[in-house]
């Protein structure tokens, strides 16, 4: 089972447990794995006694408390399971294409704490990077992990769900396969704002039950892609006057969905 730790901004420490519910019963007594031990008790300082919670990335959490602890280990027993997290009403995937390594992290944690249900990182032709195999590997792992640590941070016991990076044609495909769903990508010169065509979206019926939202690199899409998203059902929108950097956009057209159809409404 793996697990990642995440840094703790609220009363208990919370830690990643990839684990199935039907494995955790009130009362059990269990070891902690060997990367949850580390961060509850090398790096959190947790003692016996401590309490904190485990949460499985699919809605369920719970409380547990320290029984013992050692060089190399840490016992738990599980207090209860802590009320479920239900699956968000209104799923908004965030298609990113890849960027500079710190403004990718940016947009992910802030993407996460905002509700975004999914991540698809793509590559794009004025995109910079380029990941071999092996490289491509350790950034989708990196990515997980700011992923768990903006779940921790935000209380959010759901992992959005973070695709492999895929090309820009595939991202079309994606999302033209899912219906009814509003299918936004982000063009400076576009007609309409993000705020209009959220205004419009909320007059349709039958009403749209999730979201794409596609963030283009700083150079922005080339005419190619832009007709390509047009042919395949995407919509192009604008964020006011400002050119907003790649991530700012990301989070702040997320908001702007969120506020209108999401759990921001």
């Amino acid at each position: 089972m793996k697990s990642y730790s995440c840094s703790n901004t609220t009363t208990m420490p919370r830690f990643f447990f990839e684990t199935s519910p039907e494995k955790i019963t009130p009362g059990q007594e269990m070891n902690l794995p060997d990367a949850v031990f580390h961060h509850a008790v090398r790096v959190r300082r947790l003692k016996s006694g401590d309490a904190c919670s485990l949460f499985d990335g699919n809605g369920n959490a719970w409380r547990v408390t320290l029984t013992s602890i050692d060089k190399r280990r840490a016992l738990a027993r599980v207090e209860r399971q802590l009320p479920p997290t239900p699956p968000t009403s209104f799923p908004v995937t965030l298609a990113l294409a890849i960027t500079a390594a710190e403004r990718m992290d940016w947009a992910l944690q802030k993407g996460t704490e905002l509700g975004a249900s999914a991540f698809l990182p793509f590559y794009s032709e004025h995109g910079n990077a380029r990941l071999n195999d092996a490289r491509q590997e350790r950034r989708s792992e990196h990515w997980q992990a700011v992923i768990v640590s903006a779940c921790e941070q935000c209380g959010q016991n759901r992992l959005p769900r973070l695709s492999p990076p895929e090309t820009f044609a595939s991202i079309l495909k994606t999302a033209a396969d899912d219906a009814p769903a509003l299918r936004f990508f982000l063009d400076a010169n576009a007609q309409q704002t993000l705020p209009d065509a959220l205004r419009n979206a909320l007059a349709l019926s039958p009403p749209p039950t999730q979201a794409f939202l596609m963030i283009g690199p700083e150079g922005g899409f080339t005419p190619d892609e832009i007709r390509a998203a047009h042919a395949a059902g995407w919509q192009a929108v604008r964020l006011g006057t400002r050119i907003l950097r790649a991530e700012t956009a990301a989070t702040a057209a997320l908001t702007l969905v969120q506020a209108a159809f999401g759990d921001l409404a």
